[in-house]
């Protein structure tokens, strides 16, 4: 509440000194103000809308334009004031243009700042506007009359932006990229034993609201069980295939939920005790697998992501050491996996 004030006090007090700027320059300063955006997001049309309020009233006509709805008469862009903002890589750019000029006064505002509201836009674009307006002119200006009443201008008031705020739009969050690495290390806990430490790899293509997982895991680390017989290192393999939905909850905050089939290769060597015969075996099986997981960005192609599965095989591998059942491995397993989101396109 407090910061809400002190945004609208320091848009009372810049507007104050633009229209004293206004009047101690005499009438050679246009009248109109021309204000446009490439973009109509919520935030960006309740900045216009602010804007288009406070300039009205200290008596300049405001004319706004979003996304190139309507042309501007050359005449027009000729005797008036420009005021451009446009979205661009998650900045807006302010442009000034005086009237008659192609040279425009630059400024820029980070939109997916944490405290970038619209009054904070549109602060900002009056700052610009009163900057420009301070700057000597090259070439005396002359003020146009007011244009009287007419159909045309009615019908540019129909194709003004609605006074009422709409919902959130999705145009200010990041985009995602078609196509991601995910690159980390992954915690593999089976029913018995310690966690396998293992590296994985995967690929994912797909929209901002789905995408398809193709991915390998291999093992780091090799776990061992022991048994009176002796003892079995287990090496292991999953090459992973998965469809998967998301959802952005914030610019930079993704949920994903995937499932999907993997195929799953262990290769075991045996160390056993005297009078016990030692092997070096291999097994193959197919498996079904479900993800959840989560992931920040803090920019476009670089994140990080957190994972947590669960796997079952259909033909389980089961460590025996003598007559004794040691483990069975993947009915089930869960694994924890973290690292890092390169993204590309």
């Amino acid at each position: 509440m407090l910061g809400a004030r002190h945004r609208f006090r320091a848009t009372a007090s810049l507007l104050a000194q633009l229209a004293f700027a206004a009047a101690a320059s005499g009438s050679d300063l246009p009248n109109t103000v021309l204000v446009s955006s490439n973009t109509s997001d919520a935030r960006m049309t309740r900045a216009l809308i602010l804007i288009r309020g406070e300039l009205s009233a200290f008596g300049l006509d405001v004319q706004v334009r979003i996304a190139e709805t309507a042309d501007v008469p050359p005449s027009l862009t000729e005797t008036s004031e420009r005021l451009n903002l446009d979205v661009k890589e998650g900045v807006v750019v302010v442009r000034v243009f005086a009237a008659g000029t192609q040279v425009p006064l630059v400024e820029s505002v980070d939109f997916d700042g944490p405290e970038v509201t619209a009054e904070v836009i549109a602060v900002r674009a009056v700052e610009a506007l009163r900057a420009a307006r301070l700057l000597p002119s090259q070439a005396p200006r002359v003020a146009p009359p007011k244009p009287p009443p007419s159909p045309s201008s009615a019908e540019r008031a129909r194709t003004s932006p609605p006074q009422t705020v709409p919902q959130p739009a999705a145009a200010s969050e990041r985009p995602v990229p078609t196509l991601q690495l995910w690159l980390g290390p992954t915690l593999v806990q089976n029913s018995q034993g310690l966690p396998q430490l293992s590296g994985r790899a995967a690929v994912l293509a797909g929209p901002r609201w789905g995408f398809v997982a193709l991915g390998a895991e291999s093992s780091i680390s090799r776990p061992e069980f022991t048994g009176k017989a002796g003892s079995a290192h287990i090496s292991r393999r999953n090459l992973f295939l998965q469809l998967g939905a998301r959802v952005r909850l914030h610019h930079a905050w993704e949920v994903s939920a995937r499932g999907g089939v993997s195929y799953l290769h262990y290769a075991a060597s045996g160390v056993a005790q005297p009078g016990y015969l030692e092997q070096d075996l291999e097994h193959g099986t197919g498996a079904v697998s479900v993800s959840f997981g989560g992931a920040y960005y803090f920019a476009r192609a670089f994140g990080v992501y957190l994972d947590v599965s669960g796997l079952a095989a259909f033909d389980a591998a089961r460590v025996r050491l003598g007559d004794e059942n040691v483990v069975t491995l993947d009915r089930p397993s869960l694994a924890l996996g973290t690292g890092v989101v390169l993204g590309a396109f």
